[in-house]
């Protein structure tokens, strides 16, 4: 394949998964868990706008400002795309789903110098269309980032001799420890990759590693210097916090310690059959997968999100494996011996794999109320207050979705619903609710439930019936 054929190749793959991940963003707005919403998103906003909900991690000060701040830089750059919150949420999902087609390369890189060019080709396909990375590309979850910003760091550390060797290990360590600060569970994972690197020369190896490694920690540390009380806060506090006192296991999924091999076969399919024989291929991968799961599973509080930095890894691992195996069974078949019967048997077979989870998982990617209720208010101009009955705010859009310095009020009962009903021209309430204030009518409905809308202005709400003020009264 020529040059230019190769390039044209190569644009067109990434253009084709680019629009995946952007097309599913924009045709099925969702919420996957409200995390994406009020631990980046949310505070970012804040940043920009200055003002949004605050929820109890951000009152204690266990969280770091380095990803929201990153993100508020996107919504300052991006907010003239579109009206209301569709322009800097379009530019949040056009980046992150770029910083996504890293794993398109790496599965490229990796397997083409483990296995070979068949490999090479399949996990870069599987990369690209694969559910769970199309999903998750443009989600704002910490563990989502900090899996795309590793695997250049893994590459660089064992195949990276191109470039040079105190630079090379120099960036392993960068990005390794940009993805330990981000998603702090990764830790053991990046620990034993940096080990990895370093146990054949020391010497020569270790210090340009250790001061990568260390550059995103001092940096993480300055942040939270600057924007708390000390360095290190939010890692410290989020420890105290989750693990010493226990404050944060009331919010928490408790599952068995194997919930996350069951996990494993739900984003993989029948791609978990293939991964021991891609780990002969290539053991330090597998080893590393291995170490994200079992570290996590000794948390009780598990969510399937977690674990997202190594479904890349894992699709390049099972390609990998595909491949070897159609080699094993090549003297009975002799049409496995042309590439091109080895490439379109690994084309259909994770593309079946990913119909599968999707359609196992169709429920990730409806559209919800919090999403498009708020993306609609945030484009009316007499909005004045918004009412929440019967729903959770944690399912809302927050004030980045609304997108509107109006108050927003979860209000707890009937009565409350009457008593304030002057201080909101917006109501969002299940379908068919008894008790709605006079005025109200029914305007769009996601999944049961609805918006509700008057003309006409508002009063003030009392103080303590907004939502943050709410939130903080409850401790959430």
């Amino acid at each position: 394949m020529t040059r230019t054929r190769k390039i044209l190749a190569w644009t067109a793959l990434l253009a084709f998964a680019l629009a995946l991940r952007i097309g599913l963003a924009v045709a099925s707005p969702n919420i996957f868990f409200p995390d994406e919403i009020f631990q980046t998103l949310e505070p970012a906003h804040r940043l920009v706008y200055g003002f949004g909900v605050i929820s109890w991690e951000w009152r204690l000060g266990i969280r770091s400002w380095v990803f929201p701040a990153f993100l508020a830089g996107i919504m300052r750059a991006t907010a003239w795309m579109g009206a209301g919150s569709t322009g800097y949420l379009f530019g949040t999902y056009l980046v992150l789903s770029l910083l996504s087609l890293v794993t398109i390369w790496f599965g490229y890189a990796w397997a083409r110098r483990a296995s070979g060019t068949p490999a090479a080709i399949i996990a870069a396909l599987a990369c690209s269309f694969y559910f769970a990375m199309v999903y998750f590309a443009p989600k704002t979850f910490t563990e989502v980032v900090a899996g795309h910003i590793m695997l250049p760091g893994l590459y660089l550390g064992v195949y990276g001799q191109r470039i040079g060797e105190r630079k090379r290990f120099f960036l392993a360590g960068m990005f390794l420890g940009l993805a330990a600060c981000l998603r702090m569970q990764l830790l053991p994972a990046m620990l034993f990759a940096a080990i990895y690197f370093c146990f054949r020369s020391w010497r020569e190896r270790m210090p340009a590693v250790a001061a990568g490694f260390a550059a995103p920690v001092l940096f993480f540390g300055a942040v939270d210097w600057m924007t708390w009380s000390y360095p290190w806060q939010s890692f410290l506090r989020s420890y105290q916090t989750n693990v010493v006192s226990g404050i944060g296991k009331e919010f928490s999924f408790h599952e068995p310690w194997y919930w996350y091999l069951l996990a494993i076969i739900v984003l993989l399919g029948p791609g978990v059959l293939l991964l021991f024989h891609g780990a002969r291929r290539s053991p330090f991968l597998a080893v590393l997968c291995a170490i994200v799961v079992i570290s996590h599973s000794f948390v009780a509080h598990k969510e399937i999100r977690y674990i997202y930095p190594i479904v890349a890894p894992a699709l390049t691992l099972a390609a990998m494996g595909l491949v070897d195996l159609l080699e094993e069974l090549r003297p009975g078949a002799r049409c496995l011996g042309k590439p091109q019967w080895v490439l379109a048997i690994g084309v259909v077979f994770f593309s079946v794999s990913s119909a599968l989870l999707a359609v196992q998982c169709a429920n990730w990617y409806k559209t919800c109320w919090g999403i498009g209720a708020f993306d609609r208010l945030s484009r009316r101009a007499d909005l004045c207050g918004v009412g929440l009955y019967e729903v959770s705010w944690t399912q809302s859009g927050g004030y980045v979705h609304l997108h509107r310095n109006v108050p927003l009020m979860q209000l707890p009962g009937a009565s409350a619903l009457a008593g304030e009903a002057p201080s909101f021209n917006a109501l969002i309430a299940p379908q068919n609710a008894p008790g709605l204030p006079f005025g109200f009518r029914q305007s769009q409905c996601w999944q049961g439930v609805c918006l509700y809308e008057r003309t006409g202005g508002c009063v003030a709400p009392r103080a303590d019936e907004e939502l943050n003020a709410y939130l903080k009264a409850i401790g959430r």
